[in-house]
Formats: C-alpha cells, structure tokens, sequence
C-alpha cells in the first residue's frame, strides 16, 4: 500500500506542477492583457480629463467676460443715474429761481 500510496502522491504531483505551470503562463498572459486594459483605461481617464479641464476653463473664460460686461453695464447704469439726478437738480434751481423772480417782481 505504501507503494501505491507513493504513486499516486507523485502523480498529484506531477500533475499539480503541470497545472501550475499552465496556470503561471496563464497568469502571465492574463497579466500582460490586464496591464494593456489597464493602460488602455489610463490614456481614456487622461483623456477624460484634459477634456474636462478645457470645457471648465471655456467656461471660466465665458464668466469672466459675462462678469466684465455686467461690471461694464453697472458702470454706465451709474453714470447715466448721476447724469439724471444732475438734471434734475439744475431744473429744479432754475424753477426755484424763476419762481424767485416772479415774486419780486410782483
């Protein structure tokens, strides 16, 4: 028995390397096809991202121009406000002075 028993324990063995050393090459191989899919995945993400760093900066670009023409806007809003206030202050001096005259001359 104890031959039989040697056998067979060699033959597992025998056959566990030979299944070893396909499932190395295996591995090898899956390995080197996981490491392109890898790869493949890197250079997408890259991608990914440099696409999405230059539609943020077009749209920083497009708000600093929308802020810069509303900057603009409120400037001239202010300037055409103190244009009226100032003519309305001087209609209503020459209203008080003409109504100044009229009663001095009465």
């Amino acid at each position: 028995m104890d031959r039989w028993k040697k056998k067979i324990l060699r033959i597992i063995e025998s056959v566990f390397k030979k299944g070893q050393f396909v499932n190395e090459k295996e591995v090898k191989v899956f390995e080197k096809n996981e490491l392109k899919n890898l790869s493949n995945k890197f250079r997408e993400l890259k991608s990914l991202i440099y696409d999405y760093r230059d539609k943020k900066e077009e749209e920083i670009k497009e708000l600093n121009n929308n802020h810069l023409n509303f900057k603009n806007e409120i400037e001239a809003s202010r300037k055409r406000y103190e244009q009226l206030i100032d003519e309305a202050a001087d209609e209503i001096s020459n209203f008080v002075e003409k109504a100044k005259l009229e009663n001095v001359s009465q």
